[in-house]
Order: C-alpha cells, then structure tokens, then sequence
C-alpha cells in the first residue's frame, strides 16, 4: 500500500489538487472581490502543503517494513 491512502490516490497527488484547486480559486476571486474566496483559496493552498509535508494521514497507519531475518 505504501503511500496510499484508503481511497487509492497517493498523498502527493491529493497535495497537487489542494494546490491548483486553490490557486484557480485565487484567480478568480479576482472576479468576485468577497473576501471569502481569498480565504478559502489559501486554506487549500495551506492543506496541499501541509499534505506534502506530511503525507500520511491520521487513520491511515504506515507499513511495517520488513527486515531480513
């Protein structure tokens, strides 16, 4: 499983999508200049790196690795 999470996708994949999820949702806060959208487009930005710094998640646990015997 490795760094899988339990829906499949690895962390740095979810990571990308906070990331450029955020940033088009910047962009067009350019458009609608309610401060909410700059909000809640750094929160995603925030969550992606978050997730890149630490890419496993609370219920998921990490594999044992297995050492020669």
């Amino acid at each position: 499983m490795g760094d899988d999470c339990c829906c499949g996708a690895c962390a740095k994949c979810h990571a990308c999508k906070y990331i450029v999820v955020g940033a088009v949702v910047l962009l067009t806060a350019v458009y609608w200049p309610m401060y909410i959208w700059h909000v809640l487009g750094g929160l995603l930005i925030l969550k992606g790196v978050l997730k890149m710094a630490m890419p496993n998640c609370g219920h998921c646990q990490p594999m044992a690795k297995k050492g020669k015997k």
